[in-house]
């Protein structure tokens, strides 16, 4: 994603500077947890994710899981892990979604692919990765721990569901694209894969933690919504910074989807109104969870409501 979500952030998340820094820290940790001296040179996957982590980001995943632990009343130990879980968990995407589409800045700097080869991008990706079920490990209230062997499998799930959703967009982009109906829920179930799973992981973690498990759909629904949104936003910016709204051979998105529906104006509108259908929703949804565990979710909806709404699509420099 390379669009810019506004910086206004809830009170919620008022003073947990020191807790996002403490999840800097789990995953920096995380990277480093090799033997010592198994390699004699720089230059490995760990030095590659770390250079990758240093460029930060909004670690929109880690708030969402941080403000749903600490509604739901969840130690801060806890919500520490499970933020930094998810975000080495998202990292690791974003290496590797890098090299698929030969980005070659990620965050206003080089992306690892680009800076330290492909061979390393892979490895590196391999260790976020790796890292974040590590980490997730950690987990150890007494109340919490017993809830892992739940964890870990939907963990895995999601993850997987990132991944079809991901090889599903690269083989989409080869192909000619239904332009009707079946086209647009095509592209719905794909920016749901991809975006949704690991956006509606952290609330889920946090709700199989608390031992509220029942609400896992209602999670589901409420992320593939945003991301659904998300998703569409992200394609307007894109046709947009292009300077038209044809889309580049080989790419696929909503205008591509759209286009043969209508002029390039009205498909526009078309993808603008749909994204809006799916923000609301996904606002709604959020406010439905239990404890307000998806609060921060529905402020980030709202943000990117506005953002679709008054047109400011901005270049993201430190991305997601």
């Amino acid at each position: 994603m390379q669009f810019h979500v506004a910086s206004q952030q809830p009170v919620a998340l008022d003073g947990l500077a020191s807790m996002l820094d403490a999840v800097e820290a789990r995953m920096f940790a995380a990277i480093s947890a090799n033997p010592p001296n198994v390699l004699k040179k720089t230059g490995g996957a760990s030095d590659a994710a770390a250079y990758h982590l240093r460029a930060g980001g909004q670690r929109v995943r880690a708030k969402i899981a941080l403000q749903a632990a600490l509604a739901v009343g969840l130690r801060a130990a806890d919500a520490i892990t499970i933020a930094a879980t998810v975000e080495l968990l998202h990292n690791a995407s974003l290496v590797h979604d890098d090299i698929h589409d030969r980005d070659e800045v990620r965050r206003g700097q080089q992306a690892v692919w680009f800076r330290f080869g492909v061979n390393t991008a892979i490895c590196t990706g391999d260790l976020l990765l790796s890292a974040a079920y590590a980490t997730l490990c950690k987990i150890e209230g007494p109340l919490v721990s017993p809830a892992l062997s739940r964890m870990i499998p939907l963990m895995h799930e999601r993850t997987a569901m990132a991944i079809d959703g991901q090889c599903a967009d690269l083989v989409a982009s080869t192909q000619t694209l239904d332009n009707d109906a079946t086209g647009i829920t095509q592209y719905e179930q794909i920016a749901a894969a991809k975006s949704g799973a690991l956006l509606s992981l952290p609330i889920e973690l946090v709700l199989l933690a608390s031992s509220h498990q029942e609400y896992l759909p209602e999670a589901w629904r409420a992320a593939r919504a945003f991301a659904m949104g998300y998703q569409i936003v992200d394609d307007l910016h894109d046709a947009q910074s292009d300077g038209s709204s044809d889309t580049k051979q080989g790419v696929y998105n909503i205008i591509s989807v759209l286009k043969g529906m209508g002029t390039e104006d009205e498909s526009v509108e078309k993808a603008k109104r749909l994204g809006l259908e799916k923000i609301d929703l996904a606002i709604v949804l959020a406010k439905r969870l239990p404890y307000n565990t998806g609060e921060q979710l529905a402020q980030y909806a709202y943000q990117l409501r506005s953002v679709l709404v008054q047109k400011k699509i901005e270049v993201m420099t430190g991305g997601h």
